[in-house]
């Protein structure tokens, strides 16, 4: 049987829940904010939706994952792969991962004090995953983690890969085979070598890295795993500093060339409620609570929580709270009590 990699979204009321990243306690406030009980039934019948990068950097990935696996299982939620979700399921290390993997592995050198996962928790979360789509898709609502790009989508529904693994796999090959027919295999090799010590330094000097850049590149767009679960991208001016190591690529806004009219609801990338003057990135000009893109009918629910890691090793108070767009009404509900109406 081939993998279900895109499913229908619910329909009727919906509470879209951004990323968690290990967050348990963000979580159960939210969902008693929202009205959810224990079994996750709510007074107005409303279900749940999450946004994927359930795990990674926070306290307790396991219980996230153990919470969000019973409701998906009651039939009371659906939840979109991420990509810390994809680097699980490909045997990834990154970092904020090795309470899976066993930390402290060579991506995962901050102290983030996580409950680690036994050999048991291990199984059933990869089951669980590999349970998950990576798109929903309906006329009212589409929920992916990071981009919707259409290509990618139609190339996954007419597939017949019986896991994410196999199809993950097949991508890659097919692009270290252009890489190969290209001549520049030997000159990433090169690269990578050269650089070593230093892609993971983030107070090293490196140049951009051509050769390198291109296999970035394709590894990411020429992959419809990677390219929904991550982003669309772009090589980069000079080489960027993220989730512990120098890339090659940079992020691309793909919602600006987004030209359906069925609205779109992601994660991924850490949104804030900082002034313009504050902000850099791809929402330096966007309102923390305005919907965005060609025709406004994009919406990020990530707010950032995956930081709180940082402010725990500061004791300092959290400076970023777990939310959830509510549907139809697109209200933004926060752990904390606090609620926006968003805006076009």
């Amino acid at each position: 049987m081939s993998h279900a990699f895109i499913q229908p979204t619910f329909t009727g009321p919906v509470d879209i829940i951004g990323d968690i990243h290990g967050e348990i306690e963000a979580l159960d406030r939210l969902l008693h904010v929202l009205g959810y009980d224990e079994e996750g039934n709510q007074a107005e019948q409303r279900r749940l939706i999450f946004v994927g990068d359930l795990c990674d950097r926070g306290p307790d990935s396991v219980a996230v994952l153990k919470r969000v696996k019973c409701l998906v299982e009651a039939g009371r939620a659906q939840c979109v792969l991420g990509n810390h979700e994809i680097n699980l399921l490909t045997d990834t290390f990154r970092e904020g991962n090795g309470w899976f993997f066993g930390s402290a592995h060579q991506d995962d050198f901050k102290a983030f004090n996580s409950v680690p996962a036994s050999e048991v928790h291990r199984k059933w979360i990869l089951d669980f995953l590999n349970s998950l789509p990576l798109v929903l898709d309906a006329p009212h609502l589409r929920v992916v983690h990071a981009c919707w790009d259409q290509r990618s989508v139609d190339q996954l529904r007419s597939s017949s890969f019986y896991s994410l693994r196999q199809a993950y796999e097949y991508f890659l090959e097919q692009t270290a085979l252009e890489l190969q027919a290209l001549g520049i295999s030997e000159q990433i090799q090169a690269e990578q070598q050269q650089y070593q010590g230093q892609l993971k330094d983030p107070t090293a000097s490196i140049p951009l890295l051509k050769s390198l850049a291109e296999k970035e590149w394709r590894d990411q767009m020429q992959n419809p795993i990677r390219t929904l679960s991550s982003g669309a991208e772009i090589i980069a001016q000079k080489p960027v500093y993220a989730g512990g190591r120098w890339r090659m690529i940079d992020r691309l806004a793909w919602w600006e060339n987004y030209a359906n009219r069925v609205p779109v609801v992601i994660g991924h990338y850490w949104r804030n409620f900082k002034s313009a003057e504050e902000k850099s990135g791809l929402f330096k000009d966007i309102d923390a609570v305005m919907w965005f893109g060609q025709h406004s009918n994009v919406f990020c629910v990530d707010y950032s929580v995956g930081k709180r890691y940082h402010d725990r090793q500061q004791q300092a108070e959290f400076s970023q709270h777990l939310g959830a767009l509510r549907l139809p009404e697109q209200r933004l509900i926060f752990e904390n009590g606090r609620q926006y109406q968003t805006h076009r």
